[in-house]
């Protein structure tokens, strides 16, 4: 059994110090140089949902199961649920600056273990709910996009008066 042991410990050891050796570069190409005036963006690619202005963190999954859109011809609207080892105020500042990029107005939040989001554009509205739960974070979108072709049929959005 010690036998196996010290086998395990060395081959363990073996690969750490492997793993720290400087590599070589075998491509035989040069390495690319910016030119001048050129700008590089290292920003990170952030997915969009079917909803085209509305983004997600990279580090979110998507939960199938839970989530819809329906796509109707005068609007569209959905729910798309998410989860994710990430915490709720990262999630609260990527939301909120990245929906800011994609010019939406931020209509109102609540910050707690369960935080809400709310963000409007003309014709559009977006709730973003983040529930902070003791092993990963859920994030539920609830989104709903009036169309154009609506628009024009109706020649604008027209109010109704309930009684």
């Amino acid at each position: 059994m010690r036998t196996v042991i010290r086998i395990l410990l060395v081959s363990m050891l073996f690969v750490a110090l492997a793993g720290c050796l400087p590599g070589k570069n075998t491509s035989s190409e040069e390495p690319v140089v910016a030119t001048a005036g050129a700008t590089e963006s290292f920003e990170e690619f952030v997915p969009y949902t079917e909803f085209d202005d509305i983004a997600v963190p990279n580090e979110l999954s998507r939960v199938p199961e839970q989530s819809f859109v329906a796509d109707r011809r005068d609007f569209k609207y959905g729910k798309i649920v998410l989860k994710g080892r990430v915490e709720n105020t990262s999630l609260i500042d990527f939301f909120k600056n990245q929906m800011a990029k994609d010019n939406w107005s931020l209509d109102s939040s609540l910050t707690s273990i369960f935080s809400q989001l709310t963000f409007v554009k003309p014709y559009k509205s977006c709730t973003i709910r983040i529930i902070d739960g003791s092993y990963n974070t859920e994030v539920e979108i609830y989104a709903v996009e009036l169309k154009a072709d609506a628009l024009r049929e109706s020649s604008g959005v027209q109010e109704q008066n309930i009684q």
